[in-house]
């Protein structure tokens, strides 16, 4: 069986493939697409030689995709449509595993299930719900893992814990600035991600499968046990920021363990 995976430069492809290989080796052979996924030439011609394709590649930032729309609709959008399109012509011998993302969800006083509002409000959100609509038209065989936030060390300022880290480190004082800091999310250890992914492609599961920790914190009390696990500094947020209408997105990931069989409570911050 060959395992083709795109995006694997980046931190959750580099993960999944360093699990695979020390723990399933013998389940996969790993086929790496390195071009570009815009040269369509290439990437029909690595297409025709795997079986499962876990498409990674995309433009993650938010911050980044909001930069450059016509770019990010092109990677994160058009790149599927053109894969759904070509896998069609195979009649379900191939399978598509395709990353979506929690942000094809809007906030929800209960934990999010699969079949949960779709309110997407980033334009990341709306191009991952895009190419979702487009997999379901076209294909049968075809799995959706929409993917609750995690952290990796490896991650840049531009995401949550590490701009969270960044302020702490520089603080002077003992008040940080954090917009609503009410907010509450659910955030995973790629080590987790990690298990709970590499478990799912190994099983026959088709449709839209949410993954996270099924846990949910503040943003503000994120930053006190950051402060105080990394830094040993005992710090306050800024009252003045708090959301007047806070949002909660935390995984209902009772499916999730279903499949996997994989209990085990995350245990973030043991990670930063």
């Amino acid at each position: 069986m060959i395992l083709g995976i795109t995006g694997h430069k980046g931190i959750l492809g580099k993960s999944i493939i360093n699990y695979i290989k020390k723990y399933e080796k013998n389940r996969y052979t790993i086929s790496l697409y390195k071009s570009d996924v815009l040269n369509l030439e290439n990437f029909e011609k690595w297409i025709e030689k795997v079986d499962i394709i876990l498409h990674l590649a995309a433009v993650t930032s938010i911050n980044d995709v909001n930069k450059n729309k016509k770019y990010a609709e092109k990677v994160n959008y058009n790149s599927v449509k053109f894969l759904t399109k070509k896998l069609k012509s195979y009649n379900s011998r191939k399978k598509l595993i395709f990353i979506s993302s929690s942000h094809v969800y809007s906030s929800s006083e209960k934990k999010i299930s699969e079949v949960s509002r779709i309110n997407p409000l980033t334009y990341y959100g709306k191009l991952k719900l895009k190419s979702e609509k487009e997999i379901q038209k076209y294909l049968t065989n075809y799995l959706i893992i929409r993917l609750f936030s995690y952290y990796s060390p490896s991650q840049s300022k531009d995401f949550l814990i590490p701009s969270i880290i960044d302020k702490i480190k520089k603080l002077k004082g003992n008040k940080i600035k954090l917009k609503n800091y009410n907010n509450i999310r659910d955030i995973s250890s790629i080590e987790y991600i990690t298990k709970q992914l590499c478990s799912i492609i190994s099983k026959k599961n088709n449709g839209i499968i949410n993954c996270g920790s099924g846990n949910g914190v503040t943003l503000e009390d994120l930053a006190l046990k950051i402060a105080y696990n990394k830094f040993n500094k005992k710090i306050e947020v800024d009252k003045r920021l708090k959301s007047k209408k806070p949002s909660q997105i935390i995984c209902n990931n009772y499916k999730l363990i279903k499949i996997t069989g994989i209990k085990t409570r995350d245990n973030l911050l043991q990670y930063i």
